[in-house]
Protein backbone atom coordinates (compact mmCIF):
# COMPACT_ATOMS: atom_id res chain seq x y z
CA UNK A 1 0.00 0.00 0.00
CA UNK A 2 2.95 2.32 0.29
CA UNK A 3 3.37 2.41 -3.51
CA UNK A 4 -0.18 3.70 -4.16
CA UNK A 5 0.45 7.37 -3.22
CA UNK A 6 3.57 7.43 -5.42
CA UNK A 7 1.65 5.92 -8.31
CA UNK A 8 -1.11 8.54 -7.87
CA UNK A 9 1.51 11.29 -7.81
CA UNK A 10 3.11 9.97 -11.02
CA UNK A 11 -0.29 9.84 -12.75
CA UNK A 12 -1.08 13.39 -11.58
CA UNK A 13 2.27 14.74 -12.82
CA UNK A 14 1.88 12.93 -16.17
CA UNK A 15 -1.66 14.33 -16.60
CA UNK A 16 -0.45 17.85 -15.76
CA UNK A 17 2.38 17.43 -18.27
CA UNK A 18 -0.06 16.41 -21.01
CA UNK A 19 -2.35 19.35 -20.25
CA UNK A 20 0.66 21.70 -20.33
CA UNK A 21 1.85 20.19 -23.61
CA UNK A 22 -1.52 20.70 -25.29
CA UNK A 23 -1.75 24.23 -23.87
CA UNK A 24 1.57 25.09 -25.53
CA UNK A 25 0.49 24.08 -29.05
CA UNK A 26 -1.04 26.75 -31.31
CA UNK A 27 -2.40 26.27 -34.82
CA UNK A 28 -1.72 29.13 -37.24
CA UNK A 29 -4.24 28.81 -40.12
CA UNK A 30 -3.22 29.18 -43.76
CA UNK A 31 -3.48 32.78 -45.03
CA UNK A 32 -2.66 33.98 -41.51
CA UNK A 33 0.51 34.81 -39.65
CA UNK A 34 1.02 34.65 -35.92
CA UNK A 35 2.84 37.39 -34.07
CA UNK A 36 4.44 36.03 -30.90
CA UNK A 37 4.73 38.18 -27.78
CA UNK A 38 6.54 36.93 -24.68
CA UNK A 39 5.59 38.83 -21.53
CA UNK A 40 4.25 41.61 -23.79
CA UNK A 41 7.45 41.98 -25.85
CA UNK A 42 7.58 41.18 -29.54
CA UNK A 43 9.52 37.98 -30.25
CA UNK A 44 8.88 36.88 -33.86
CA UNK A 45 6.43 36.15 -36.64
CA UNK A 46 5.04 32.61 -36.82
CA UNK A 47 4.30 31.00 -40.22
CA UNK A 48 1.17 28.91 -40.89
CA UNK A 49 1.13 25.50 -39.26
CA UNK A 50 1.66 24.32 -35.71
CA UNK A 51 3.72 26.40 -33.30
CA UNK A 52 4.97 25.64 -29.81
CA UNK A 53 4.72 28.45 -27.28
CA UNK A 54 5.47 28.81 -23.59
CA UNK A 55 2.11 28.68 -21.78
CA UNK A 56 1.36 31.61 -19.45
CA UNK A 57 4.36 33.55 -20.87
CA UNK A 58 3.53 33.79 -24.59
CA UNK A 59 0.65 35.35 -26.44
CA UNK A 60 0.00 34.81 -30.16
CA UNK A 61 -1.96 37.35 -32.17
CA UNK A 62 -3.29 36.12 -35.51
CA UNK A 63 -3.07 38.44 -38.51
CA UNK A 64 -5.36 37.72 -41.47
CA UNK A 65 -3.51 38.34 -44.76
CA UNK A 66 -6.60 38.03 -46.97
CA UNK A 67 -8.35 41.03 -48.50
CA UNK A 68 -11.05 42.47 -46.25
CA UNK A 69 -13.78 44.96 -47.12
CA UNK A 70 -14.90 47.64 -44.67
CA UNK A 71 -17.81 50.06 -44.98
CA UNK A 72 -17.26 53.74 -44.36
CA UNK A 73 -18.89 54.91 -41.13
CA UNK A 74 -22.52 56.01 -41.39
CA UNK A 75 -23.28 59.72 -41.28
CA UNK A 76 -20.05 60.71 -43.03
CA UNK A 77 -20.49 64.26 -44.37
CA UNK A 78 -18.23 66.33 -46.61
CA UNK A 79 -18.61 70.08 -46.32
CA UNK A 80 -17.58 72.04 -49.39
CA UNK A 81 -19.73 74.65 -51.11
CA UNK A 82 -22.63 72.37 -50.14
CA UNK A 83 -22.87 69.39 -47.81
CA UNK A 84 -22.54 65.92 -49.31
CA UNK A 85 -23.28 62.57 -47.72
CA UNK A 86 -20.44 60.15 -48.41
CA UNK A 87 -21.21 56.45 -48.57
CA UNK A 88 -18.93 53.66 -49.67
CA UNK A 89 -16.46 50.99 -48.77
CA UNK A 90 -12.80 50.11 -49.13
CA UNK A 91 -10.88 46.88 -49.48
CA UNK A 92 -7.40 46.30 -48.09
CA UNK A 93 -5.04 43.58 -46.98
CA UNK A 94 -2.14 43.41 -44.55
CA UNK A 95 1.29 43.57 -46.19
CA UNK A 96 3.57 42.77 -43.23
CA UNK A 97 2.21 41.09 -40.10
CA UNK A 98 4.54 42.44 -37.39
CA UNK A 99 4.45 46.14 -38.37
CA UNK A 100 0.68 45.90 -38.88
CA UNK A 101 0.18 44.50 -35.37
CA UNK A 102 2.49 47.09 -33.84
CA UNK A 103 0.74 49.94 -35.68
CA UNK A 104 -2.66 48.64 -34.60
CA UNK A 105 -1.50 48.35 -30.97
CA UNK A 106 -0.05 51.85 -30.94
CA UNK A 107 -2.95 53.51 -32.72
CA UNK A 108 -5.96 54.10 -30.55
CA UNK A 109 -8.18 55.02 -33.49
CA UNK A 110 -10.25 52.64 -35.51
CA UNK A 111 -8.88 52.06 -39.02
CA UNK A 112 -12.27 52.74 -40.59
CA UNK A 113 -12.43 56.20 -38.99
CA UNK A 114 -8.88 57.03 -40.06
CA UNK A 115 -9.54 55.93 -43.65
CA UNK A 116 -12.80 57.91 -43.72
CA UNK A 117 -11.00 61.07 -42.58
CA UNK A 118 -8.24 60.59 -45.17
CA UNK A 119 -10.83 59.93 -47.87
CA UNK A 120 -12.75 63.10 -47.04
CA UNK A 121 -9.53 65.12 -47.15
CA UNK A 122 -8.61 63.59 -50.51
CA UNK A 123 -12.05 64.33 -51.99
CA UNK A 124 -11.67 67.94 -50.84
CA UNK A 125 -8.20 68.09 -52.42
CA UNK A 126 -9.39 66.77 -55.77
CA UNK A 127 -12.51 68.92 -55.64
CA UNK A 128 -16.10 67.84 -55.20
CA UNK A 129 -16.96 68.80 -58.78
CA UNK A 130 -14.21 66.56 -60.14
CA UNK A 131 -15.34 63.69 -57.91
CA UNK A 132 -18.93 64.09 -59.13
CA UNK A 133 -18.04 64.53 -62.82
CA UNK A 134 -15.44 61.72 -63.02
CA UNK A 135 -16.24 59.17 -60.28
CA UNK A 136 -14.04 56.37 -61.68
CA UNK A 137 -11.01 58.65 -61.87
CA UNK A 138 -11.82 60.06 -58.42
CA UNK A 139 -11.87 56.54 -56.95
CA UNK A 140 -8.51 55.81 -58.55
CA UNK A 141 -7.04 59.05 -57.16
CA UNK A 142 -8.39 58.22 -53.71
CA UNK A 143 -6.97 54.69 -53.89
CA UNK A 144 -3.53 56.01 -54.87
CA UNK A 145 -3.63 58.61 -52.11
CA UNK A 146 -4.61 56.06 -49.46
CA UNK A 147 -1.83 53.72 -50.55
CA UNK A 148 0.69 56.57 -50.57
CA UNK A 149 -0.33 58.06 -47.21
CA UNK A 150 -1.40 55.07 -45.15
CA UNK A 151 0.27 51.93 -46.47
CA UNK A 152 3.62 52.67 -44.81
CA UNK A 153 2.13 53.58 -41.43
CA UNK A 154 -0.44 50.78 -41.21
CA UNK A 155 1.28 48.19 -43.44
CA UNK A 156 -1.90 47.86 -45.50
CA UNK A 157 -2.34 47.73 -49.25
CA UNK A 158 -5.59 49.28 -50.36
CA UNK A 159 -6.93 47.41 -53.37
CA UNK A 160 -10.31 49.06 -53.92
CA UNK A 161 -12.12 52.24 -52.88
CA UNK A 162 -15.74 52.93 -53.74
CA UNK A 163 -17.71 55.99 -52.68
CA UNK A 164 -20.66 58.09 -53.74
CA UNK A 165 -21.36 61.73 -53.00
CA UNK A 166 -25.01 62.64 -52.51
CA UNK A 167 -25.98 66.31 -51.98
CA UNK A 168 -27.81 66.84 -48.70
CA UNK A 169 -30.77 69.17 -48.70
Amino acid sequence: MTGLPYFGLIVLVAAAGLVLMFASLRKIPAEHRGVLFRFGRLVKELPPGNAWIAPFADQVLLVDLREQTFSLPPGLVLSADKQYAVKGQFTCKVVAAIPAVMAARQAREDIVTVVADKLLAEIKNMGVAAALDRPVQARQWALEALNEQMSRAWQLKFTKVEFTLTPES
